[in-house]
């Protein structure tokens, strides 16, 4: 096990700008992190964000407010949706299920029966529910799902803890450009208090399950989707590339608990290396 503990954050609705298809779910120009930065009033300043690398996903085409930085600490990447489909529950479809022997299985599920528990907290979509074998928190903003998460970095258990960030979501239905921006900053703060509160033996992966720009007349839209993943044990980041499904999120969790045979993804845990 490389690490005892691993925390998963989904700011569900930050997208990278459009994906290749992004013609068929009518999000041509598509760009949430892009439209946020340039709309929100005054510099959104995101300094965790920045130095773990979110600047330096978008080489080429600079985030206003959002420079690379020369020595990121963390490893930064960018998920390509590989589901035909463009629902809320796709990406966490995606990102959690496999195959399994008779049935789809889902990561969530297998690792409480292998003795890893798992917590999640989030917006109870019909598929969080189905998982019976997590501790489960509905939550209905980001700061409850951050309460979730300082809890859980209290306690000593190993396993995953899982969490979706609601607020984005609700700001792009609105088309609340502010809004967004808001939440990005408020939680950009959280995020610097978990890298402070979290061990040296633990795991964070930063991500989201789909993209919702509140410029776009569709919810969710296609895009690219964040992936930065940091650990104080391993302090100096480089790029993981475009993964191509976000299955490989969950491939990673089941290879760092030695289940990897099962996994539907290609883990990226021995690209984190110095």
């Amino acid at each position: 096990m490389a690490f005892h503990r691993i925390f998963v954050i989904d700011f569900a609705g930050l997208g990278l700008g459009e994906a290749p298809e992004a013609n068929r779910f009518q999000s041509v120009g598509a760009d949430t992190i892009g439209h946020v930065a340039a709309g929100w009033t005054g510099q959104l300043n995101l300094p965790t964000f920045q130095e773990l690398g979110l600047g330096n996903i978008r080489i080429g085409h600079e985030l206003p407010g959002i420079a690379p930085v020369d020595q990121p600490t963390g490893f930064f990447g960018r998920l390509h949706m590989q589901a035909t489909g463009n629902h809320p529950a796709t990406g966490l479809r995606e990102m959690w299920d496999y195959t399994g022997a008779y049935r789809t299985e889902s990561v969530l599920d297998t690792l409480p029966a292998a003795g890893y528990p798992v917590t999640v907290a989030g917006p109870f979509l019909s598929y969080l529910q189905t998982q019976r074998r997590t501790r489960r928190f509905q939550l209905g903003d980001n700061r409850g799902a951050f309460r979730v998460l300082f809890n859980r970095l209290n306690h000593p258990d190993t396993g995953l803890t899982y969490v979706m960030l609601p607020d984005f979501r609700f700001a792009a239905r609105q088309h609340d450009v502010q809004a967004f921006g808001d939440s990005l900053i408020q939680a950009d703060q959280y995020l610097g208090q978990v890298l402070q509160d979290m061990a040296a033996n633990d795991l964070l992966i930063v991500t989201a399950t789909q993209a919702s720009d509140p410029v776009g007349t569709m919810q969710p839209t296609r895009e690219y989707l964040p992936l930065i993943v940091a650990s104080s044990s391993r302090p100096r980041g480089h790029a993981l590339g475009i993964r191509r499904t976000l299955a490989d999120v969950g491939a990673t969790v089941l290879e760092n608990y030695g289940l990897a045979a099962r996994a539907a993804g290609h883990s990226f845990l021995n690209e984190l290396t110095q």
